[in-house]
Order: C-alpha cells, then sequence, then structure tokens
C-alpha cells in the first residue's frame, strides 16, 4: 500500500498572509519518497499471511509447514497448546488427516520388509495365486481406513474433553478444543519412521530422538496446558474434564473393539 505524508511548506520568514493558505499540501510516499509515485503497493512483495500455527500460514512447501508444526506441537507442545488461538478447524483437519497418512504409511513400508525377513514364508504365501489381489486391496484400503480411524479417535477425545468442561461448569468452545484435538495427531507423526526421519534430515540424530522422546511425555503436559491456560480453568475442573474424556473415549474404543470382534466371528462362521 502506498502510504503518503503530507507536510504544508512555508515560508522561511515573514510575517504570515493569507497566500500561506493557499499553498498545497505536498504528499510523500512512505516507501519511496517520491512525491510523483503511482503506487509502490504494486511493486513490493506481499507478506505471507500469519496464521495461527505454521500450517496456517501462507508460504514454503506444505511438506515443511507440517514438519514444523508436528515438531512445535511435540518439543514445544506445552507453549503450543497453552497458546492456541482460535483459527481453522479445516486447516487443523486437513493437518491431522495429513499426520495420520503419513504416520500409518510409514508405519506400513517400515515393517513390511521386516517381517519378510523374519517369516518370508507367510508373505509370499499371502501373495500367490488369487490371494494376491485380495492382499494388495485390503493394503490399499487399510492405510485410508486406519487414517480416517485415528483422526475419529482424536475427534472423540476433543468431544469427551468438551463435555468434561461443560459439566465442570466451564465455558463451552466445541471448535476451539477439535483444533487442540487435531493437532495432537502431530504425536503420531512425531513417533512414526516418516517423523524420526525427518527429525534426522532437519536436525541430525539428536534432534531426531529428542523429538522421539518428547511425543511420549508431552500428551499430558500440554493437555494441561490447554485446560489450565488456553481455556482457563482450575486443576479441579481440568480433572474432572479428563476423567469424563476418558470415560466416554475408551468406551467408544471399547464398543469398536467388541463390534469388530463380532464382525470377525461373524465372518468366519
Amino acid at each position: 500500500m502506498t502510504i503518503m505524508a503530507s507536510a504544508s511548506i512555508a515560508p522561511e520568514s515573514g510575517p504570515p498572509s493569507r497566500d500561506d493558505a493557499d499553498v498545497p499540501a505536498l504528499a510523500l510516499c512512505l516507501v519511496c519518497g517520491r512525491a510523483d509515485c503511482a503506487g509502490c503497493d504494486a511493486e513490493a512483495p506481499r507478506a505471507p499471511r500469519a496464521g495461527a500455527t505454521p500450517w496456517e500460514t501462507d508460504g514454503g512447501p506444505r511438506l515443511r509447514r507440517l514438519v514444523k508444526t508436528a515438531h512445535l506441537t511435540t518439543v514445544d507442545g506445552e507453549a503450543f497448546f497453552g497458546g492456541l488461538g482460535d483459527g481453522s478447524v479445516s486447516a487443523a483437519l486437513a493437518f491431522a488427516v495429513t499426520c495420520e497418512f503419513l504416520a500409518i504409511l510409514s508405519l506400513s513400508l517400515f515393517w513390511a520388509p521386516v517381517v519378510y525377513a523374519f517369516v518370508p514364508g507367510l508373505v509370499e504365501s499371502a501373495f500367490e495365486g488369487e490371494r494376491r489381489q485380495g492382499v494388495v486391496l485390503g493394503v490399499l484400503l487399510c492405510v485410508p481406513a486406519l487414517t480416517l480411524l485415528m483422526v475419529l479417535l482424536h475427534v472423540a477425545w476433543a468431544l469427551g474433553l468438551e463435555t468434561g468442561l461443560r459439566v465442570a461448569g466451564a465455558r463451552g468452545r466445541t471448535l476451539h478444543c477439535l483444533r487442540y484435538a487435531l493437532y495432537s495427531c502431530g504425536w503420531d507423526l512425531v513417533t512414526s519412521p516418516f517423523g524420526f526421519g525427518a527429525g534426522l534430515v532437519t536436525g541430525g540424530w539428536d534432534n531426531a530422538t529428542t523429538e522421539l522422546r518428547a511425543a511420549f511425555r508431552i500428551p499430558r503436559t500440554a493437555t494441561n496446558a490447554y485446560l489450565v491456560r488456553s481455556r482457563q480453568t482450575g486443576e479441579r475442573t481440568a480433572r474432572r474434564a479428563l476423567v469424563v474424556a476418558a470415560v466416554i473415549t475408551g468406551g467408544l474404543v471399547l464398543a469398536g473393539a467388541v463390534g469388530l470382534g463380532v464382525a470377525l466371528v461373524w465372518a468366519m462362521i
């Protein structure tokens, strides 16, 4: 944007006269200092849009923003979630889906050769004859299905936590709680082979191992920071919310496991 500064030109000496008021103001551009500037905003590069997280900030490769945000949620998770502000839930959902997809895909690619090295006959028999097409189709469907399942678990945790907060008397902020839970998917990415490899590339062995250790201890401290600092609740309210969230999420996981077991038994019969 062209910013103009106005300055009135006054005579060096002498008493004021009526003609002084007729002198037009001199408009100077504060960017280039010229009076005949047509507009520096057309030439100046636009700054990237600042978002609530690196993932939501325009500019830079998307993969780099993904890794940086996952790093912040893990190594600096207490400050990240304690200061988490309002923003786009759809952006947080895209972050969560990308994290879980890369985490599950990298786990699959990591364990496949390990299983083949120890039990080669099992892998070879799975890809023999008519089984090959079914196994390939199952693998292709398994990664997105597990991705969706993991994201839904994080969403269930958010809804349980929000329910607990409201039961404890806190003001409801469902969308904000969803952002917290969806960005916590960064922990899953860091603990995956993809996350460990990204840590090696960006900061070496020490950085990768530091992120991995932090990912196992950050969930509790980050959640407490979110509840106490971002949601501004007391410790008693935070404990109640955590209990309700654990009961709701645990119930959903148990119901899902029972349903899967029943489905498998029914299929075998």
